[in-house]
């Protein structure tokens, strides 16, 4: 008779391909409400405040999470590439997220959207002229088209100011920052842990702005209330577990499908902020929106 024992392998309960897509979705909708949370906050921190909050809190997690797993990684990019890492930082999130809760408090969060959903447009331009990527003819006619959508967007409202003006180029300056980012960091992500170059980005970016605080920060942070306190973290924990499942995704799906999952975002944030914040969606809006995302989808997916 015999005895051996019969072993089988158990199935995960869920395919790593369906969990990343699972994940990759849940992580999009989180993402495009972050805004409306981030406008909510402006009423009470100023776009400093709330930048060094978030910083700080999200950067302080990340790098707790790094020296107990890839400490030697956090050695080595620190001796490695100081000086880049500077760079990284003051041209990526320090001076992105300055620059986006700037432009939010006087320019609607389904406009802000927009100019962040086209920051992939701008990577491209940079990345042909600094002779990192080769320039294609037939891109020319839908980035002309997604800028067509941006005019739409801009003008689709019935007064104009300086403060609207110069609230739109800070918004504006987002994703051109982000450009010129995907562009200084193309090389150091070869060779360093994407989690750690963000925990020790974000650590950096809040030390920097420290010395613009006010000094009744911290009774405006301890008092603002449990709604603030919510939306606060729910901003971090967005930022946290957004890019760990962002990066875990990365390894079952296909790069061009992760980036693509994107526009998911701008869709999201104009439905929530129409929502959520009572913002105006007039015709001429819609079609400039539904515009810059199909001049996006040519540029990046169908063209590319």
């Amino acid at each position: 008779m015999n005895n051996s024992k019969r072993f089988r392998v158990e199935k995960p309960i869920i395919d790593p391909v369906a969990g990343a897509y699972l994940g990759l979705i849940i992580t999009m909708v989180v993402w495009g409400f972050v805004p409306v949370f981030l406008k909510k906050l402006l009423a009470v921190l100023t776009p400093i405040e709330l930048s060094f909050t978030r910083f700080l809190l999200s950067g302080l997690a990340l790098l707790l999470w790094v020296l107990l797993r890839q400490r030697p990684a956090l050695g080595r990019i620190l001796k490695q590439d100081t000086k880049l890492l500077l760079l990284c930082t003051l041209f990526g999130p320090l001076a992105a997220m300055v620059c986006f809760n700037f432009g939010i408090l006087h320019v609607t969060i389904g406009t802000a959207a927009m100019f962040a959903a086209i920051e992939p447009l701008f990577t491209y331009l940079l990345a042909v002229l600094v002779g990192q990527e080769v320039w294609k003819a037939n891109r020319l006619l839908s980035i002309m088209l997604a800028l067509l959508g941006i005019v739409l967007v801009i003008f689709a409202r019935e007064t104009f100011g300086v403060t609207y003006w110069v609230s739109l180029l800070l918004v504006m300056l987002t994703p051109i920052i982000w450009a010129v980012n995907n562009i200084i960091t193309k090389d150091i992500v070869k060779r360093h842990s994407p989690i750690v170059m963000t925990a020790v980005s974000f650590v950096l970016s809040s030390l920097f702005l420290a010395p613009a605080l006010y000094p009744n920060y911290i009774q405006t942070v301890l008092h603002m209330g449990l709604t603030m306190w919510l939306a606060l973290i729910y901003c971090i924990l967005s930022t946290i577990f957004g890019f760990s499942i962002w990066y875990w995704s990365l390894r079952y799906l296909p790069p061009s499908t992760v980036a693509v999952s994107m526009y998911l975002i701008p869709v999201i944030s104009v439905a929530a902020g129409r929502v959520f914040l009572n913002e105006p969606m007039p015709l001429m809006k819609a079609a400039g929106i539904a515009i810059v995302l199909l001049g996006l989808y040519l540029v990046n997916v169908r063209f590319k």
